[in-house]
């Protein structure tokens, strides 16, 4: 049983981290940016890599104190802080590109990101003339 429980607990934040990258596809679709590469999709890869190296540490740890508790305390605490890490980055997502104000700044960086740097200067000029009209 103690086993099973710590096989569960170690793919929780990994499904989490899946439910990030589609909400992060999502919020990056939203604001005009979307571009998936390789090396965006490895590094999930490489997250997940790093939670089940940290998982497999606190695994380790349980099986000496396995003596001592009957359950899987490290493992439980190491899903939790995981899972928390996704949840946080899941909660970011969801809110880009949907709140009312938009930083200037950033709206700028995607504009010239997505279509390039001399179009982005095109927008802003047309932006700033309207700005001294109204």
């Amino acid at each position: 049983m103690w086993l099973l429980v710590a096989a569960v607990l170690a793919f929780i934040p990994n499904i989490a981290s899946f439910i990030d990258l589609i909400t992060g596809i999502k919020a990056s679709k939203r604001l005009g940016n979307f571009r998936t590469t390789s090396f965006g999709l490895r590094q999930t890869i490489s997250k997940d890599r790093d939670y089940m190296m940290y998982f497999f540490l606190m695994f380790l740890i349980d099986c000496c104190l396995s003596f001592f508790i009957d359950f899987p305390v490290m493992c439980i605490l190491c899903a939790i802080a995981e899972t928390i890490i996704e949840v946080i980055s899941i909660r970011e997502n969801m809110h880009k590109g949907r709140t009312e104000t938009h930083d200037p700044i950033a709206m700028m960086q995607s504009i010239a990101t997505a279509y390039g740097q001399d179009k982005a200067d095109k927008i802003f000029n047309i932006i700033k003339q309207q700005e001294e009209k109204g």
